[in-house]
Order: C-alpha cells, then sequence, then structure tokens
C-alpha cells in the first residue's frame, strides 16, 4: 500500500459526499464542492494504478482470473446490495407516505429513474454502463467491475498489452468527441467511457511509474496536486466531456509523482498521517453510504423542520449550515467505520478463505 494514496481515496470521498450535501454554506457554494463530481475520475485514475501495481503480473491462466474478478466482486456487491436494499425500502416507504399521509414525494415510488428496470440493473450491476439510479454513486462501482474483467482479460490473453490500454482510450476519446459534437445516442454510454477511460490512463501511469522509480522531494507532488485542484475549481468553464477528457491528465501525474515521494519528507508524512490513510480506508463506506445519509436529512429538514428548500438547496442560517455539515462528516465517517469493521471485513474475509 502506498500511503498517501490512500489517504486522497478518504479525502477526495468526502469530497463526492459534501458535493451532494445541498445547504447553503460557503463549502458548499465554492467552486471545489461545486464541481467535486470530477474526483469521481481521479479514482477512475487511481484504480487503474493501484489494480495495475497489485495485479498486472498476477493473471496467467483463466483461474487466476475467475480469483481477480471473485476479489472484486466480494470488495464491491456487498456495500452495493446494503445499500440499495435501503433505497428499495425507500420506494416502499413512499408508498405509505401516499397511502396514509398528506405528503407527497418528489417522484413516485418506483418510478422515473427509480424503476423495476433500473433496480434489476443495479441488482447485478449493469446500472452504471448507462445512467444513474437508486443510490446515484452506485454507477461508478457498476462500470469499475466490468472494466476491472476487461483489464484481466488483456492481461491475461495479451503479450503487448499497452497497445489494447491505449486503444481502449482512444475509443474512449472518440466517444467523447462524437457525442459532444452531436450524435447524442452515446450519451448514457458517457458513463462508463469516463471509467473505461480514466482506469487505463491510470493502468499507463502505473506502468511508467514501474519503469522510472525514482524518489523524489514535495515539490513536483505538490505542485501537481495544487494543479489538479485549480483544474477542478475552474473546470465548469469547460463543457463537460472536455472536463473528462483534460481532468486524468492532470491527476495520472499527481498520482505518479505522489507515489515516488521520498518518505522522509513533510509532505508525505502529512499524507501518511494514521488518520488520513484511515480515512482512505473509509472511502469506500462513505462514498456508498452518504446519499442515502442526505436522503433522510433532506425528508427530516423539509417535512418535519420546514426547513425551506430553493432550488434543490436547504436554506439553514451560515452558522447552523456549517454545524450540519461538520456532524454530517462526523456521522458519515462513523457509519463508514462501522460498515467496514462490522459488515465489510467479513465479506472480504470470506473471500481470501476461499480463493
Amino acid at each position: 500500500m502506498i500511503l498517501p494514496l490512500e489517504s486522497f481515496r478518504g479525502i477526495f470521498a468526502l469530497t463526492i459526499a459534501l458535493h451532494h450535501f445541498k445547504i447553503n454554506t460557503s463549502i458548499y457554494s465554492s467552486n471545489y464542492i461545486q464541481n467535486g463530481s470530477l474526483v469521481v475520475d481521479f479514482f477512475f485514475v487511481l484504480s487503474g494504478f493501484v489494480i495495475a501495481l497489485n495485479y498486472i503480473d498476477k493473471i496467467n491462466s483463466k483461474k487466476e482470473i475467475i480469483t481477480f474478478q471473485k476479489k472484486r466482486f466480494y470488495r464491491l456487491y456487498p456495500l452495493h446490495l446494503l445499500t440499495l436494499l435501503i433505497f428499495v425500502f425507500i420506494e416502499v416507504l413512499k408508498i405509505f407516505i401516499i397511502n396514509y399521509t398528506d405528503l407527497k414525494p418528489t417522484y413516485l415510488p418506483f418510478d422515473s429513474f427509480n424503476n423495476y428496470y433500473s433496480l434489476v440493473s443495479n441488482f447485478f450491476l449493469l446500472h452504471g454502463l448507462y445512467g444513474t439510479s437508486y443510490n446515484i454513486p452506485s454507477w461508478s462501482i457498476s462500470a469499475e467491475f466490468y472494466v476491472y474483467f476487461i483489464f484481466a482479460l488483456i492481461v491475461y490473453k495479451f503479450i503487448n498489452q499497452n497497445k489494447f490500454f491505449y486503444l481502449l482510450i482512444v475509443i474512449s476519446l472518440i466517444v467523447f468527441l462524437l457525442e459532444h459534437y452531436g450524435l447524442k445516442s452515446l450519451q448514457k454510454f458517457i458513463y462508463p467511457t469516463r471509467c473505461l477511460y480514466s482506469f487505463f490512463i491510470g493502468v499507463l501511469t502505473y506502468y511508467f511509474f514501474n519503469k522510472n522509480q525514482k524518489k523524489i522531494n514535495y515539490i513536483l507532488p505538490l505542485i501537481c496536486l495544487l494543479m489538479s485542484i485549480v483544474f477542478i475549481i475552474k473546470s465548469h468553464k469547460l463543457d463537460v466531456n472536455f472536463r473528462y477528457i483534460i481532468a486524468p491528465l492532470f491527476f495520472a501525474p499527481t498520482i505518479f509523482f505522489t507515489a515516488n515521494l521520498k518518505n522522509e519528507n513533510f509532505y508525505y508524512k502529512i499524507l501518511s498521517n494514521k488518520f488520513f490513510v484511515y480515512l482512505g480506508s473509509l472511502s469506500y463506506g462513505i462514498y456508498m453510504i452518504h446519499f442515502a445519509v442526505i436522503w433522510f436529512f433532506r425528508q427530516i429538514s423539509k417535512f418535519f423542520y420546514n426547513v425551506l428548500e430553493l432550488d434543490n438547496l436547504l436554506i439553514f442560517d451560515k452558522s447552523t449550515g456549517i454545524i450540519i455539515t461538520v456532524f454530517f462528516i462526523a456521522l458519515l465517517i462513523f457509519l463508514s467505520h462501522i460498515s467496514l469493521h462490522y459488515f465489510e471485513k467479513k465479506f472480504r474475509f470470506k473471500n481470501k478463505k476461499k480463493c
């Protein structure tokens, strides 16, 4: 494990959570949080890098492909299924609310994007191949699961793997550009294309790292991180597909240079701080749980405390909004801690025993 990269997971998972936590605070109104959905592409690049680091030389048979994919399944699916069931419960709750109260949900139960077709797609981890539904952030987990399989097949089947990684990146670029310039039938495929493009940029970043490992001081890693953050802040000025194209080109060098950090410098020590590293271990829980927490918070705020909502933004006074945001982060970390130790690890342990 490269500790600074693990810390990035936790920090950016909280970024996504705050991006979805729509209340009127200076935190939410900042361009970094407003454009925070782009850090999903950072996760894809980082995932490609880490998967290549751990598996590029370990998939040499069909059995090892199956073992690899089983590990990914046990890592991703249990918490996905749990959060999916929470959102199914929410849809059932809507039926009760419609029949027994005067309240009206924004969307009818099992309607719109949370329909029965989407439910089946979610169950089979197919939903990220065409859009979002139920636990909205889980689209990326769906897309990534099948990109893992593509990676494993290429590593197993081909000696000159880089050519295929470059080819997939080029195909992704073509999809982005065709959709941008008018071929709107490709719009639903932008979700998996983001994953494919960024993931294999991450894989190629590992190849470059593997051949150019040289411990460096903090200057280049810090500059690359700051450039990545500045790009996220300014990214709303670009058309959306160009954001997806350019962002990984900032994220990849950030990951590359951070992975080459000297252990003794102060920047490495900050990013390897026990709290940040532990936050990284909670990142999957933070990412998967936060949307359900936000849903319940919004319903309680609107229907029990009559909090005003304008343009999908809950309106609190400034100090209350900040306090609520801090409490939300603390609650999310706590729930993710519970999830990791009392739910997720059980499946990972079972998986190790089977494999």
